[in-house]
């Protein structure tokens, strides 16, 4: 198997301020400390609830959450739905909060503690510092940040999930699709959830396609859907027929992008799926089904009043933490050939059994060789 170089972004966008990926690496996932784990062995001893206990935090359970926006069929809505989830289901109560300026997150999340919020969702790292700040000063308030793994302390229990295999799988799906021999990823800002979409979704189009392009370049944005579209547009003029993107609101824009490409350009969504924003040009998307993680979590937090922090949540393919989920559009279904869906299958499995390990960062990538062979 034959080590393949490092891919260099040939998209270029004077005055735009798009991030190129060539070089960029953001900070990269920690493990939970020794320190950690013994608080979190001494504080599930101290927490864990009676049955009359579980009962009485049944009522007493409040869940906050803070986002840059909803209604996006983004990430945000996946958690949005586990706290609904959970509140039909739990009897919890739940209350949401837009936050689109990241300077105001230190103290929305303190006016969701002043509401009674004891348990609040953080899914991105732009509220990091200030959920830090405030898990410090608040220490009986639980934090699930939803971005990636730290050691958190006492009262954060984080999760990382490994979006960089399903983008694996997606980039596979790209490389044996495309005619052109080119194809292109659209990611938000430069956090580790994003480079892990990058470098997952990259590797996956090497490993079946060494020979193809791949076009990359973030929005610097969660919510421009504009951004998304001129990103995209600038891939498609320059040669993808494929796009993946992974970008929150802007992934709307990528989607539009296509389909003002005209005939033999498509895309990946994310989020739930998204098909029916544009059925004729998703072929899949990659996902996170969040809402029963999140669900699992407040349940077993509610019944037990256990909340280990001891190490961080890790979700993959394995895990159903996340999954490449095919178009619901017969039609352009019909147009993935049975051997891609084969290949496709195939390389599941071996990321799911271990035999194939996803690059999530620069470093991995650049030592990453696999080369799919049927």
């Amino acid at each position: 198997m034959r080590h393949y170089k490092r891919i260099v972004s040939t998209l270029l966008a004077a005055g735009m301020g798009l991030s190129l990926l060539t070089g960029c690496q953001g900070s990269q996932p920690t493990g939970g400390s020794t320190a950690a784990a013994e608080k979190t062995e001494t504080s599930g001893k101290s927490e864990a609830a009676s049955g009359e206990g579980a009962q009485e935090k049944k009522s007493d359970l409040v869940v906050g959450m803070i986002a840059n926006a909803f209604g996006t069929q983004s990430y945000n809505d996946d958690v949005l739905a586990g706290m609904e989830l959970a509140e039909k289901e739990l009897g919890v109560k739940g209350i949401p909060l837009e936050v689109p300026e990241i300077s105001d997150s230190a103290n929305s999340l303190r006016t969701l503690i002043s509401q009674g919020a004891n348990f609040i969702m953080v899914p991105s790292s732009e509220y990091k510092d200030g959920m830090l700040e405030v898990a410090a000063e608040n220490p009986e308030v639980k934090f699930l940040y939803l971005a990636e793994a730290i050691d958190g302390g006492g009262n954060i229990m984080s999760v990382a999930y490994r979006e960089n295999e399903a983008a694996f799988l997606g980039g596979a799906l790209s490389g044996m699709m495309t005619k052109t021999n080119n194809v292109g990823a659209v990611m938000a800002v430069g956090e580790t959830l994003q480079y892990r979409y990058q470098f997952g979704f990259t590797a996956g189009v090497k490993a079946v396609n060494p020979e193809c392009e791949v076009q990359s370049a973030f929005t610097n944005s969660y919510t421009d859907v504009g951004q998304g579209s001129e990103v995209a547009k600038i891939m498609y003029n320059k040669g993808a027929d494929i796009i993946g993107t992974y970008s929150g609101a802007c992934n709307l824009g990528v989607f539009n992008a296509a389909k003002d490409a005209g005939e033999g350009t498509y895309c990946l969504g994310a989020a739930n799926g998204q098909f029916d924003k544009m059925p004729d040009k998703i072929l899949a998307s990659v996902v996170k089904p969040a809402d029963q993680a999140i669900l699992s979590i407040l349940k077993e937090y509610q019944e037990t009043g256990i909340f280990d922090t001891s190490e961080p949540m890790s979700l993959g393919l394995k895990e159903g933490g996340v999954k490449l989920l095919f178009t619901n559009n017969d039609e352009l279904l019909k147009q993935i050939p049975d051997d891609v869906m084969s290949t496709i299958a195939d390389l599941t499995a071996k990321v799911e059994s271990g035999e194939i390990k996803v690059p999530s960062n620069e470093e991995e990538f650049n030592s990453f060789t696999y080369q799919y062979a049927k």
